[in-house]
């Protein structure tokens, strides 16, 4: 299923980086609503550091850095906008296409394509409010969280993903 926009209330990002990074969504075939991850995992601050090791504005892990592309040592490019948001947008784009669905794909961005794969084993749907009881709390809220301020910043329709 598509992200798609109410007309009505979509506006113009006066943020030049938040502007920036929506055409780099859209350019790795992402929709662009995708980007307010980084406001929820950073508070869009390209230092921001996790306890768990998750560095910059999409709080990517080492291992999930290097896979989409991006070095971590000696100058850590996590930290770096534009090679941060070209990685976490590819990151997204496989786990939708692992997951089929951007609720699920989210939920993996958050809590691991393990727990997500798992939590999905024996289910009838593969849906996100199915396996929520199987995810960790922080992924619970996680994806509400991101979804509604998508559709509070963009005036998009979450509700059919």
């Amino acid at each position: 299923m598509a992200l798609s926009a109410a007309p009505a209330r979509t506006r113009v990002d006066p943020d030049p980086r938040v502007r920036r990074l929506k055409a780099i969504f859209r350019d790795e075939g992402l929709p662009p609503a995708l980007v307010w991850i980084a406001e929820v995992e950073s508070a869009f601050d390209p230092d921001a550091r996790s306890r768990a090791g998750a560095v910059g504005l999409f709080q990517l892990m080492p291992d999930t850095a290097r896979r989409f592309g991006l070095r971590t040592w000696p100058r850590d490019e996590r930290r770096k906008m534009e090679p941060a948001a070209r990685a976490a947008a590819r990151y997204l784009r496989h786990l939708h296409a692992r997951f089929g669905s951007w609720p699920l794909a989210i939920a993996a961005y958050n809590a691991g394509e393990q727990t997500v794969r798992r939590a999905l084993r024996g289910r009838e749907r593969a849906t996100f409010e199915a396996i929520a009881p199987g995810l960790p709390r922080e992924t619970r809220s996680y994806v509400p969280r991101v979804l509604n301020l998508m559709a509070d910043r963009e005036g998009l329709d979450v509700v059919s993903l």
